[in-house]
């Protein structure tokens, strides 16, 4: 790995066995407070990382209010040895936006529709939550 570059990285960031290389890369702009072009957003969003911590650092990257967005923030917000993650996450979403998204991909959304994004960090929240 040369580079902790999101956009740079695209093909580490995308492998399905790249979680180490990944997360020094994710944790890298997370502690920098590095904000992320819109190249960078579009591999975040495709991005199908399991691992519940880079869950959470691609929330806060993202920081936007899509449900499922706030699925991951809500996933970073419970993280408990990344307090940095903890903190950014918890301060990204409210309580009422959680509802309505924990209601989305709970009730009114057909798991059969889920996308593969959709169902990873759908099942990671579930773990957590309930």
């Amino acid at each position: 790995m040369k580079s902790f570059s999101i956009e740079k990285s695209k093909k580490t960031i995308l492998s399905p066995n790249s979680e180490f290389e990944r997360r020094v890369i994710f944790q890298y702009y997370l502690d920098n407070d590095i904000s992320i072009n819109e190249v960078e957003r579009e591999i975040l969003n495709n991005c199908t990382v399991s691992e519940p911590e880079s869950i959470g650092i691609i929330g806060c990257l993202l920081n936007d209010f899509s449900h499922l967005n706030i699925l991951r923030l809500a996933i970073g917000a419970k993280n408990k040895s990344n307090k940095k993650l903890a903190k950014n996450a918890t301060s990204f979403f409210t309580s009422e936006a959680l509802e309505k998204a924990d209601n989305y991909y709970s009730f009114e959304k057909d798991f059969d529709l889920f996308t593969k994004i959709e169902q990873i960090v759908s099942r990671e929240y579930d773990m957590l939550y309930y």
